[in-house]
């Protein structure tokens, strides 16, 4: 079961689409010893992350696991994992959240034609144009679903709409299909200039023009800065812009 997640500081999210397949993980981890996971950054080896498992339905898990062995190839990140503090009650809980992501996919599948024209399922249907439009104007749950469309020219039309938030904006840049126009487009706005969490997943993403990634630098929180200068998986100029600057302002303190 191939599965990756996105790793932020001490904390790694994953999106499933069901909920079974967190189930088969834990599981798989409990008989084994440990799982696999692909990740967007390379962990620090031994340490305790906080892992959480979500749906598009509503699904929400997490746990904590840590790091055994770290595997780098051709710049793909794969992590071995062990449960860290698994306990009865955490099991229990996995059970209860499994049993009613079960009832409510049953329940609307109940429904025919209503659970048909759930967001997910309308938006899946409109063309590139359609997308475009309905971008400028999306509310808040039309917004997580086009955040994931695999066009730029959506993301961009997304940027536009005059009620996006940061977490809609976190989540773009964060996207793998984020090209470099709507990188540029996010650090140059007014508007998300003072969140370090979007600027530090804006240099964190690989498709950032370096001297973006490397201005923005200058924003990033200092703990922020000492982990991009020691990730292998950082472009190489970027990571050593990092450590310039983070060894730059913790000398100020001294």
């Amino acid at each position: 079961m191939q599965i990756a997640g996105t790793l932020e500081g001490s904390s790694i999210a994953v999106e499933v689409a069901e909920a079974e397949a967190v189930g088969t993980l834990i599981r798989t981890a409990r008989e084994q010893g440990g799982f696999m996971l692909g990740l967007s950054a390379r962990p620090e080896p031994f340490l305790v992350y906080r892992i959480n498992f979500t749906t598009e339905r509503g699904f929400n898990f997490s746990c904590q696991v840590k790091v055994l062995q770290i595997f780098e190839k051709g710049g793909l990140i794969t992590t071995a994992f062990q449960l860290e503090g698994w306990a009865q009650s955490k099991e229990l809980e996995l059970q209860r959240k499994l049993k009613e992501a079960v009832t409510t996919a049953g329940d609307g599948e109940g429904e025919g034609e209503v659970y048909g024209r759930a967001p997910i399922y309308r938006i899946k249907k409109l063309d590139l144009g359609e997308k475009m439009q309905l971008a400028m104007k999306a509310d808040r749950n039309e917004r997580k679903i086009l955040c994931r469309d695999n066009s730029a020219q959506v993301l961009l039309s997304l940027l536009t709409n005059p009620r996006i938030q940061g977490s809609d904006v976190l989540q773009i840049v964060k996207s793998t299909h984020a090209s470099s126009g709507v990188l540029q487009r996010v650090a140059q706005d007014r508007r998300w200039t003072s969140n370090s969490e979007i600027q530090s997943a804006i240099v964190r993403n690989p498709k950032t023009p370096t001297p973006i990634a490397i201005r923005l630098l200058e924003v990033v929180p200092t703990r922020e800065l000492r982990e991009m200068a020691k990730m292998g998986s950082m472009r190489e100029n970027v990571r050593r812009a990092a450590f310039r600057v983070y060894t730059k302002r913790t000398s100020r303190r001294r």
